[in-house]
Formats: C-alpha cells, structure tokens, sequence
C-alpha cells in the first residue's frame, strides 16, 4: 500500500529531513535533531506541517444540535469564533477520536479530526446524521496546515499577516482559516487553506525565522504537557474518564456514550496517568509497569523530556498520585513515581 504525501513533501526532502511512516503518511520526524527542534520551540518559534491531519466541515440548520449529539461539549455554548476541543464517543462511551471543533457560525463549523481517524469519523458522522438536516464534507485533500508554535510565534503571525489570535480561537483571512491552537503547550497557532498556497506561507515562516520541525519533537512536546496520541494513548477501548480528560464532557447535554461514562462515573477504574522516572533511563510505549512487585499496566507513551532531561511515560494505571513504580527497562527495574500530568 502505498503512503500519502503532504503537499510539502518535496520540500521537505530538499531540506534534509528524515522522513519515516506514520499513520499511512510519509512525513518528516526530524530536520536536525529531535532535541534541538524541540527546544526551538520552548525556546523560540518551530513550524509543522501537518498536512496529514482532516479537515471535516458540518454546516445546515441543525449542525449545533448534530454535532452537541456526537461530542462530549454542547455546541450550542459555542460562539462564532471558538475553538473546542472535545471528544467523539462510541455507543459504549470509548473514545473514536480526539478533535477540535471551528465555529464559523451556529450553523456552519469544522471539525479536526487524526490523520488515521478521518475516514472513520466521516462514516461515523454520516451513520448518525439521518435525524438531522446537515451537510458533511470532507475536504481533507483540498487543504494543507502548518502549526507556528513557540513564544515567538505572535511576532511572525503579526509580521505576516497583520493580525494578532487569541487562544482557542479563530479568523478567516481571505480564503484562510488562522486560529490561536497547537499540539505543544506553547503559544501558537495552526493556518489552513487551499494547497496551493502551502508553499508560499512555508517559506515565508522560514525566512521570517521559524525553524522546521518534524513529528519526533512533536511528540516530546504533546508528550510534556501530557496531551493524548491518537491510536497510541487510546485505540477504541478506553473512555473519555479513563483517559484523563474529563474536563472535555459537558454532563448538561446528552450525546452518545454519555449513558455509559455516567455509569462509570462513580465506580473504580484505571486512568491514564504520568509515570517520571526517578532514575537515569528512557521510557518507551509498551514498557511494563509493576507496583509493590505486580505488573500493573504499560506504557502508551514514552520518551525521554528534552527539558526534565529525565525518562517520562504515560500509562493506564489505578493506584494513588504520588506512588512509586517500577518501569521494566532491558531486564532492569528502574524507580518512577505516578504523577499529575502535564510533566512541565
């Protein structure tokens, strides 16, 4: 099977990166160095292309009551303008996809979903659409999408285009859509439009001194401030509750799956927690957890913070914050402790 490529790929090549396979994509996962792209994005100002990711727009008279139906958040509180992130469940109450929903207006909104997810969620949508007079579309091929993300971002976004975003919203600049979101924690911001214009915007974020990055940072940056991986962090089994996140459910709506968080919603299950590293090592997805002797879980996630300069996981765990671990490195138990995320 043969893999997509970003409208940027070339582009890519000619500046040296190591490009790898990730969710049926050739992309770039390092330029230089995981390490020094990271860094420049505490630090200064990285750009992404993440062209991969969907692009699904819901529009009609009953778009808010479709889409406050198949996500945790009722939509209906959403003004023109916002960002939301939130989830879409299945009838059981696990997790389909992570997504951020646009509001262009109370009848027309987009909708982010994974690379890997957006034919899944497009049938998902469809499948429970026949209740309501709405329009989906998706034009996941007809747009690119870059991310400007770090402390300098504002600055290149202003010399650019002239314009300055708040966090979680967005603006129309002619045929593109701007808004104040991002994968990292940083301050940033992502930009879409029509694929023939991704080069011409690419290039002048670099000349203005945004350095490209690649996935590999990406993932330690999300991975510091404890945000999920898609297909990593939960694959289809596991509930909005036991990921973390139940900050994304509006309990006063109803939507599909909520039936069944609420039964979950007072009994004892595991959830996904960080696991820091107390001793030199770096953790890997799919390193073994034990407590007091037990195998307890996995690691979804792992890798080593470029910031801590310490070993840092995510796992799927039902003991207290603050409990010593011990994650099974080459045959050796090294000492962690569960703790809060976000890391940093």
């Amino acid at each position: 099977m043969s893999l997509s490529q970003t409208c940027l790929h070339d582009t890519h090549v000619k500046l040296g990166a190591k490009m790898v396979d990730f969710a049926g994509w050739r992309m770039p996962i390092q330029y230089s160095s995981i390490v020094s792209e990271h860094h420049s994005v505490r630090d200064r100002v990285g750009i992404f292309d993440v062209s991969h990711m969907g692009q699904i727009f819901i529009s009609g008279k009953d778009a808010s009551s479709f889409l406050s139906h198949v996500t945790t958040w009722n939509v209906h509180k959403l003004s023109d303008g916002d960002c939301r992130y939130c989830h879409i469940l299945d009838t059981e109450g696990q997790i389909i996809d992570d997504t951020i929903v646009y509001t262009f207006s109370n009848q027309d909104y987009m909708l982010i979903p994974n690379a890997s997810m957006v034919s899944k969620v497009f049938d998902w949508l469809n499948l429970n659409s026949s209740n309501f007079e709405v329009n989906i579309q998706n034009k996941s091929e007809e747009f690119f999408c870059l991310a400007v993300q770090g402390p300098e971002s504002l600055r290149l976004l202003r010399q650019h285009f002239n314009l300055s975003i708040r966090p979680f919203k967005l603006t129309k600049s002619d045929n593109l859509i701007i808004s104040g979101t991002g994968y990292t924690g940083e301050k940033g911001y992502e930009i879409m439009g029509p694929i023939s214009e991704s080069q011409k915007i690419w290039e002048s974020f670099i000349e203005m001194g945004a350095i490209p990055v690649g996935l590999g940072a990406r993932d330690t940056l999300r991975l510091e401030k404890g945000y999920l991986l898609s297909g990593t962090d939960f694959n289809g089994s596991q509930t909005t509750l036991e990921s973390g996140h139940s900050w994304v459910i509006d309990w006063n709506h109803d939507f599909i799956g909520k039936e069944k968080l609420f039964e979950q919603k007072d009994s004892s299950f595991k959830s996904l927690s960080g696991i820091l590293l107390e001793e030199r090592g770096v953790l890997r997805p799919g390193l073994e957890v034990y407590f007091k002797g037990e195998k307890i879980s996995e690691l979804t996630s792992g890798s080593l913070s470029p910031i801590l300069k310490r070993g840092i996981g995510l796992a799927y765990v039902d003991i207290p914050i603050g409990s010593t671990v011990n994650v099974l490195i080459r045959d050796k138990q090294l000492k962690g402790r569960v703790i809060q995320t976000p890391f940093l």
